[in-house]
């Protein structure tokens, strides 16, 4: 016993020195491995979601040293560049989510019992971005004679759509903080209310959607997307159709939702704000409905050229197949400025484009945009049009 007594202080020096090799050789790998994954990529990470900017090309040079570009983009590029960083970033925000509600999306606001709103809609609701009453009623006004002027000249049929906002659906779950606003008019109601007294045709989505709200079988907002559901978008669009074909008298293929599939895997934009957060779990979310749409051309039946004007809403109409099944063309001027073939930037842009040529080759127009366009409907469309009337 007095022999291991003497041994027990150099076993546990012995131990410790091994401990602190074992935690010395933890930390270097540890410090190392970033490294080693970017310069192998051995394991493959998700990409992070959502919009970030390019990264330019590192050119070293005086003035650029000089003025502090070169480093900005330098330090830029080690962040971007970070092995791991995928997962980092996601690890982050995940903590900042769980603890502190905290996202990590740009104008992304999380509200009550997780559900996720963009800031704007939440002002739309509250009428902090109203334009005035006056604008309002000089928009509408010319919306009128555009489209009593195309319809009589042209037989084109101008269609204003006001697309569901998700700020006016589901405002009960905005967060406390927002609760001292007092709600004043907002651009959508003064839109509708106008849009009324000068007998402008239009389709409120907005109306329907709140006044299906309690009744609607299967969910008309996601919880954690910004835009329609993919239901509601079918509905939507199904009620489109029939608004074009009432209107134009013609024989448009039939557009028919079939069996749907109730899913709690989100498909589609229907989780979009979710997936922007780049958490490392998905916020629940409530199964979610998706249609298997049916469609069916009647002897006769002509698809109608159609340019669609608006906000991201066309997108679930575009990447479900529902505007190339029914329409001739996919034509969309994204806020008016980006010009798309269904999904896809053409690269080219609006204003360069021969405004009157491209009117008069359709059959419709669809005027689509949510709140109202926040005041601005058409994004300067109208204003671009009536001039062209003009000439």
């Amino acid at each position: 016993m007095k022999n291991l007594s003497g041994w027990l202080p150099v076993i546990a020096c012995t131990f410790m020195v091994t401990i602190k090799k074992v935690i010395l050789g933890v930390l270097v790998a540890v410090l190392l491995l970033p490294a080693f994954q970017k310069a192998t990529r051995v394991i493959w990470l998700a990409p992070l979601d959502g919009y970030s900017e390019p990264e330019t090309s590192l050119e070293l040079s005086w003035n650029s040293f000089r003025n502090g570009t070169y480093q900005d983009k330098f330090m830029r590029h080690l962040d971007h560049s970070t092995g791991f960083r995928n997962a980092l970033v996601r690890v982050n925000n995940q903590v900042d989510y769980s603890l502190f509600s905290l996202p990590h999306a740009r104008k992304v606001v999380v509200g009550k019992n997780g559900y996720l709103f963009e800031e704007p809609y939440i002002k739309s609701w509250y009428g902090l971005d109203f334009i005035g009453k006056r604008n309002v009623e000089a928009r509408t006004g010319q919306l009128k004679q555009l489209q009593d002027q195309l319809w009589k000249e042209r037989g084109i049929l101008l269609v204003i759509a006001l697309s569901p906002d998700k700020g006016t659906f589901f405002h009960e779950y905005f967060p406390e903080r927002y609760q001292k606003y007092p709600v004043r008019i907002s651009n959508y109601q003064w839109y509708k209310k106008k849009l009324a007294e000068k007998n402008v045709s239009f389709i409120d989505f907005n109306d329907w959607f709140l006044k299906m709200k309690d009744t609607s079988t299967y969910r008309l907002f996601p919880k954690t997307g910004i835009h329609w559901s993919s239901y509601g978008a079918c509905i939507a669009f199904d009620s489109l159709v029939r608004y074009i074909r009432a209107r134009k008298a013609c024989n448009l293929p039939r557009f028919e939702a079939g069996s749907i599939l109730v899913s709690n895997e989100i498909r589609g934009r229907d989780g979009d704000l979710g997936k922007g957060m780049n958490l490392l779990w998905d916020i629940p979310q409530p199964p979610m409905a998706y249609p298997h749409v049916h469609y069916d051309q009647p002897s006769g039946a002509k698809k109608p050229s159609a340019l669609f004007i608006g906000d991201s809403f066309y997108f679930t109409w575009s990447e479900a197949g529902y505007i190339a099944n029914v329409f001739r063309n996919r034509d969309f001027w994204y806020y008016d400025y980006y010009v798309y073939s269904g999904s896809y930037d053409t690269g080219r842009r609006a204003a360069n484009e021969d405004l009157v040529a491209t009117i008069l080759r359709q059959d419709v127009i669809v005027i689509m945009q949510t709140n109202g366009g926040y005041g601005n409907l058409g994004y300067g469309f109208i204003d671009r049009l009536q001039r062209a009337m003009i000439r």
